[in-house]
């Protein structure tokens, strides 16, 4: 299952849940090392032109936060802020 090429996506899809009420941390849990559950979601994503969207819009939207968390961590804030004093 974790060798599988969606596996992150379904963890990211898990994420989105997580984060949008759908479910709570302990299905959350379960849901990462269910077997049964990434083979539905699977399928849910081959044969759902809609769910594979969705899945695929929730995957655009954790690249663009981790890129936007990348320039941010990089950025050299106390060079930035000694340009300002108060």
């Amino acid at each position: 299952m974790k060798e599988d090429n969606l596996y992150q996506d379904y963890l990211n899809y898990l994420d989105w849940r997580l984060k949008e009420g759908q479910i709570n941390k302990g299905k959350y849990s379960l849901m990462k090392i269910s077997n049964t559950g990434f083979d539905d979601f699977k399928k849910s994503f081959e044969k759902d032109e809609h769910f594979r969207q969705k899945v695929l819009k929730i995957k655009i939207s954790e690249i663009r936060d981790k890129k936007i968390d990348d320039i941010f961590d990089d950025f050299d804030w106390r060079n930035f802020f000694s340009r300002y004093p108060n």
